[in-house]
């Protein structure tokens, strides 16, 4: 197994009680900011070391500040243990300042069972070999580690005029072939181009306030096939959604985010 640049850039270091030490390192910003998604990924890391290497089922995370390049600590506050389902708070800073707040559901993801009767179904697309990697003209970090294959949506990235279809589809994995785990899912559900590109002219920045992230299993091998998509935007807020599909076909990972629509003009 391939052990990628994700693990070592997400790692974190326990100091005294539940505090932990992380750097937030390049290869994940999107223009100058450390993407969301790597953060939440982050946050993951501290809680799951807290709770004895669970993991996530249910997280939410509220985005106070930007965050940057360097140093930060994430304090945990473990609410229940020990049981099949564990919770607990994290809350990640730099330079003393709190940056995101985030509340999370773990578990052990292998030991779920129940009824299933899955409505949703995944997008019907050709092989990823069919499409190229996604490499726009204003370079962003992510794309040197993401290998990102447009499958729906890169009309957009040709001619810059939206196209009101309020949905990307892509397939993603890593440049390095390292595998996807569980928490790997934290940062890919905020990795694909944001909807509301399509839907209004000349959009610039794309700020996360919350994301939401749940789980639904840890992911086979392979790459996964994600579905972004945004219904509304009013007054310049709108929803993202995401879903993630493994190479098996399983739906491994559902997301939400309010976000902020910043006009370039």
């Amino acid at each position: 197994m391939v052990m990628g640049c994700f693990a070592t850039d997400t790692a974190v270091t326990s100091l005294a009680g539940q505090r932990w030490q992380a750097e937030l390192k390049r290869g994940w910003r999107v223009g100058k900011v450390p993407n969301g998604g790597y953060v939440l990924a982050i946050v993951g890391q501290a809680i799951s070391a807290a709770l004895d290497g669970a993991d996530p089922l249910s997280i939410n995370a509220f985005y106070l500040e930007p965050t940057s390049l360097g140093e930060a600590t994430i304090d945990v506050e473990p609410l229940r243990t020990g049981k099949a389902t564990q919770y607990a708070t994290a809350r990640l800073s730099q330079e003393g300042s709190l940056k995101v707040l985030a509340t999370a559901a773990f578990c052990d993801l292998d030991r779920l069972n129940g009824p299933t009767n899955r409505v949703l179904t995944p997008p019907d697309v050709s092989p990823i070999e069919t499409f190229d990697t996604h490499r726009p003209k204003a370079a962003l970090d992510i794309h040197n580690t993401i290998d990102i294959r447009l499958v729906n949506g890169g009309e957009f990235f040709t001619s810059g005029e939206p196209t009101n279809t309020g949905e990307f589809i892509a397939f993603m994995q890593y440049h390095d072939g390292a595998a996807i785990g569980a928490i790997d899912l934290l940062m890919f559900v905020d990795m694909m181009p944001p909807p509301a590109f399509t839907l209004v002219p000349n959009v610039g920045w794309v700020p996360t306030v919350e994301l939401t992230v749940q789980l639904r299993g840890k992911p086979a091998p392979g790459p996964l096939l994600c579905r972004a998509t945004s219904h509304t935007l009013m007054r310049g807020v709108t929803e993202a959604d995401c879903e993630i599909w493994d190479s098996e076909g399983e739906l491994v990972a559902l997301a939400r985010q309010t976000m902020k629509v910043r006009s370039m003009a």
